[in-house]
């Protein structure tokens, strides 16, 4: 019988060895880095249900959330489509290309854009897609196909890395360390980064009441991507929205932990509309690489395109829709046995693992080869375990495979063999017959054995009288030797696949009625044969379920037969309200933490000591040191001698020369800033010192030219070492963080919070502002190599972090 889908694609994979090494060292490293962080947070399963309880709030509220969403991207100067499927939301997006006369987009790492064969559909229109994501960039140069949601190119060890930068980017002496490919990649997109006009990107949230879209990364590249071009287009399935910003102090902690296995991804990015400034001037889109009107922090115009492609569909399976929770951690495929040995190919699916098992087969239909998804599982449980929203994947996997066997043909073979099964099993003498039957054809095939159809054996006469008062089998063994058992060494037919890896058991020379009516006599008279058997509620309620969602019926409060077909927004607002009617949003608990009790000097030194463990530098510094007033410090450093005077020796031994700042950085803070700091530079080698250079609208290429950048902060987050800009006084654009290699950023302690439910309620008013926020958490950094960490990729190579007392 010829193999198709999940069972032939994973044949051909397990004969990769080399695949499944690689993929063992990886998900057993990340399934390590998981387990340990989560292990530190007391309140984690508290932090599962409440994940668990907003996604589903937001699934059952989903048509108010996203008119919500739509008036507040819109009062933010920013545009909002609405797609049915792929090829709606492909030609949104070519559409705002051509419109701008681009032929080439920059794009961050997206699975909804993959979903839909975003690349393949600019190509055809002449424009190119360029993968930013180092892992992505691989695949994109290989023609490849991702084969993991977190590190897509899991599936290269860093040899086959190396060829293709030598084959595709013309790199003869590249070698195969992970920082020399690191390094051949920034430099291959940072002339793409500086020049792009246009940023495609997905979101990994996107917050109703605020208008928010939140990006969670690790390189740089998706800073890069929404920030520095003046168009951006965001790709977002509409299960993404969360109804609140108060719901980000969940998934902020959430999803880091499970995907990563990080306190905190180095950046994450929440936007608000366009650049301020672009609205009043109406959005049009300037220079290549101005990053917005005359500098303003971000891009001039930005398009939302919420998309459809099967998600109402699934959201109309009462219990299918559990898989719309997903927030793409990938951990369920860390930990799934199937996943470790055949990888993410095998799944047809940019959606490996147990997630692709359960969501592939609901947005593409269970009738083609995506119904082979659900069987790709051994239902062990891991996954359901350790997934951060709760999402009951194994009983998701069995509810899909009763989807698809209520799907298949009645001409289908297996399920004319289970009706012809029920029939048999439905009568006694129908049974009994088959077991007959079975035994005649079976003798021609059998080997082995010697069993006589009284169930005498050799060597004891009395075996199977023997037997009646302690059992056939035992009574042949006590009476004698036991001749062993008859076997199918071959089949014919579909029994073949089994007996080309082991044995099939003969059936038995005597059945157990058999032998109690040669035993004990004829049976009583039989009983009036029973009502026939009924489908089962779970049967009829799976039928019932396929008919509702399984073809993909219309909604029904859509335009009828003979009525204008709708727009998009309308058809994807009435399906969704026709697929929850009668639903109830679930309450929210919110039983984890949101004040750390510790005493301050403690949370002031964690932040200090995670900070560290990024691999950023730590200065302790007293605001009111002079320059003799040098103490310790604690674990991180000692004090240094002033804080302005700290910034210049930071600068100085990293070779910086020229340094950005915001045009409104306090006074105090800038090296040169005193008398005495004034003499330093004058005595220092090359005369002038430091150089500030104030950020006033620096164009991408003049912050490109700078070597470092000075800045404030607006919190900063002592369990993750995390700190975030807003935007506000001392902390500039987020271009002039992001370009230059070095980051000197300056945090006072009483900025220093416990944990990152507190940091989201300081930052509640600058979001209800539009003001965009970035959290940094080290300097930028990839692991997409043979999951060893690298710094420096496209953001920052270095962070100095300056704590002052």
């Amino acid at each position: 019988m010829a193999l198709s889908g999940f069972p032939a694609a994973a044949r051909r994979s397990l004969g990769d060895s080399q695949l499944r090494a690689n993929l063992a060292r990886a998900t057993s490293t990340i399934r390590d880095k998981r387990g340990r962080v989560v292990a530190e947070l007391p309140d984690w399963e508290e932090l599962r249900s409440s994940g668990s309880a907003i996604k589903d709030a937001a699934l059952l509220g989903l048509a108010d959330h996203l008119t919500q969403l739509e008036s507040a991207v819109l009062g933010a100067g920013g545009q909002v489509h609405w797609a049915k499927d792929g090829d709606e939301a492909c030609g949104i997006v070519a559409a705002i290309a051509r419109s701008h006369d681009v032929d080439e987009v920059v794009k961050v790492k997206s699975i909804a854009t993959d979903e839909i064969g975003l690349n393949s559909r600019l190509a055809a229109d002449g424009i190119l897609a360029v993968e930013t994501d180092l892992a992505e960039l691989i695949i994109q140069l290989d023609d490849d196909f991702p084969s993991h949601i977190l590190v897509p190119a899991i599936h290269r060890n860093r040899a086959e890395i190396r060829d293709i930068f030598r084959r595709e980017l013309g790199l003869e002496d590249l070698t195969d360390e992970p920082e020399a490919l690191a390094e051949a990649a920034r430099l291959h997109l940072r002339a793409k980064f500086l020049s792009a006009r246009m940023g495609v990107s997905g979101a990994n949230f996107a917050v109703a009441e605020t208008g928010s879209v939140c990006v969670f990364e690790s390189e740089g590249n998706g800073r890069m991507c929404t920030t520095l071009p003046e168009v951006l287009v965001t790709v977002m399935g509409v299960e993404k929205v969360v109804p609140s910003w108060r719901d980000m102090e969940v998934f902020l902690q959430l999803l880091p932990r499970s995907s990563t296995g990080e306190r905190m991804n180095p950046y994450t990015s929440v936007w608000s509309g366009v650049a301020a400034g672009a609205v009043a001037s109406g959005g049009a889109a300037g220079a290549a690489g101005s990053g917005g009107p005359e500098g303003a922090d971000g891009p001039r115009e930005f398009h939302l395109v919420l998309l459809d492609n099967g998600r109402v569909r699934t959201l109309a399976d009462e219990v299918g829709r559990q898989a719309l929770r997903c927030i793409r951690c990938s951990a369920c495929l860390n930990v799934c046995p199937v996943y470790a040995r055949v990888g993410g190919h095998a799944y047809g699916s940019v959606y490996p693992g147990p997630i692709g098992a359960i969501l592939t087969p609901q947005l593409e239909g269970v009738e083609g080869d995506a119904g082979s998804l659900p069987y790709a599982s051994s239902l062990c449980g891991a996954c359901g375990e350790v997934c951060p929203v709760k999402i009951e994947i194994p009983r998701l996997l069995i509810h899909l495979r009763a989807r698809e066997v209520a799907s298949r043909s009645r001409l289908d073979p297996e399920t004319l063999t289970m009706k012809a099964l029920f029939h048999t099993f439905s009568s006694r003498q129908r049974y009994e017959r088959a077991q007959k039957l079975a035994r005649a054809a079976s003798r021609p095939l059998a080997r082995g054995g010697g069993g006589r159809p009284d169930g005498r054996t050799r060597g004891g006469a009395r075996g199977g009288a023997d037997g009646g008062a302690r059992g056939g089998a035992d009574g042949g063994a006590r009476g004698g030797r036991t001749a062993p058992a008859r076997t199918i060494s071959w089949a014919p037919g579909p029994l073949s696949g089994w007996t080309r890896s082991r044995e099939l058991p003969a059936p038995a020379p005597e059945t157990f009625r058999e032998w109690w009516r040669r035993t004990r006599g004829p049976a009583p008279a039989a009983a009036p044969p029973a009502r026939p058997p009924t489908p089962s509620a779970f049967y009829t309620h799976i039928v019932q379920n396929q008919e509702r969602v399984g073809k993909g019926a219309p909604a029904a409060d859509a335009p009828g037969a003979g009525a204008p077909a709708a727009d998009a927004r309308t058809h994807i607002l009435q399906s969704i309200r026709a697929a929850l009617r009668g639903a109830s949003k679930p309450d929210v608990p919110r039983n984890y933490r949101t004040k750390d009790e510790r005493p301050r000097d403690e949370i002031v030194t964690l932040f200090a000591e995670r900070v560290a463990e990024y691999r950023a530098t730590v200065h302790r510094v007293r605001a009111d040191a002079g320059a003799s007033d040098v103490g310790e410090a604690g674990p991180s450093d000692v004090w240094e001698a002033g804080l302005a005077a700290a910034v210049r020796r930071i600068a100085e031994e990293a070779g910086a020369r020229r340094i950005g700042i915001p045009a409104d950085l306090p006074e105090e803070w800038r090296p040169n800033a005193t008398e005495g700091d004034r003499k330093a530079a004058d005595r220092a080698e090359g005369g002038g010192g430091l150089e500030l250079v104030q950020d006033d609208a620096l164009s991408v290429q003049q912050l490109d030219q700078l070597d470092g950048a000075l800045t404030g902060c607006a919190v900063a987050i002592a369990e993750t070492g995390t700190f975030v800009l807003d935007g506000g006084v001392g902390q500039g654009r987020r271009a002039l963080t992001l370009v230059p290699d070095l980051h000197i950023c300056v945090v006072r302690e009483d900025q220093v919070v416990g944990v990152v439910p507190e940091a989201v309620i300081q930052l509640e008013e600058a979001v209800r502002a539009g003001r965009p926020l970035t959290f940094v958490s080290g300097p930028s950094a990839t692991s997409d190599i043979e999951l060893d960490r690298v710094e420096g990729v496209h953001g920052p190579r270095v962070l100095h972090v300056v704590l002052v007392a």
